[in-house]
């Protein structure tokens, strides 16, 4: 399913770089562009999104201001070069606030709290995120819920996955536990992170994964198994 989004930004380039991270994505269909809150405010009178990127210094309208008479209920992602609107958006239920500029994995992870928001309270079920990671010098989008387990190595990791080969990265385990919901993955050991749902098996030191590898568990981990 793709969700409608409106883009409102009285600059030029704050949508391009917004129209490059949503075609990098398959979750958002770009329904229409507004540079200013009066022109927004008409748009979304005619046409209904589920999800708008708003600035928040705008002629006409401001963005908070623009928060105040919205036609519909809609998420909403505040994009703004300013960090001292905080409480405001705390105050009107926005989704996410993000600094420009807006880099692609944080962009990533305001759009994961949007599709979370956005479906129905009975499937509202914690998402894999995407994770943005560069390979072989290359900058690779990879859809965590295809990762079986983390594993490190030495100065590098290596994320094994369920149809493809594994891929050897620099860079942490500190970083990949902070990229991974704790929902879907575990840490069971300093050099292992798991993910819950490939776990086949508990033993007492070990788990067996549904691909038959067996990894250990550590020690002061193995309350996160219960």
């Amino acid at each position: 399913m793709k969700y409608k989004c409106l883009i409102i930004d009285d600059e030029a380039p704050a949508h391009k770089v917004l129209q490059s991270h949503i075609a990098k994505t398959d979750l958002l269909e770009i329904a229409g562009d507004a540079y200013d809150g009066q022109e927004a405010l008409d748009f979304m009178r005619k046409t209904k999104v589920d999800l708008i990127f708003l600035d928040i210094e705008m002629p006409k309208l401001t963005g908070l201001e623009l928060l105040e008479c919205l036609p519909y209920p809609v998420a909403v992602i505040l994009t703004t070069a300013y960090s001292n609107f905080g409480f405001q958006a705390y105050e009107n239920d926005v989704v996410d606030y993000l600094l420009k500029p807006i880099s692609f994995p944080r962009f990533l992870k305001a759009l994961n709290k949007a599709t979370y928001v956005l479906k129905p309270q009975s499937e509202r079920e914690v998402p894999f995120p995407d994770i943005e990671l560069k390979y072989e010098g290359v900058q690779k989008v990879l859809r965590s819920a295809e990762i079986l387990y983390v594993e490190a190595v030495g100065n590098y990791i290596r994320i094994h996955l369920e149809n493809q080969k594994p891929l050897l990265i620099t860079q942490t385990m500190k970083f990949m536990d902070s990229q991974l919901p704790p929902e879907h993955f575990t840490r069971i050991h300093k050099s292992y992170i798991v993910k819950r749902e490939a776990i086949a098996e508990i033993r007492k030191q070990e788990v067996v994964l549904v691909n038959d590898v067996v990894l250990p568990i550590g020690r002061k981990y193995s309350v996160l198994l219960e």
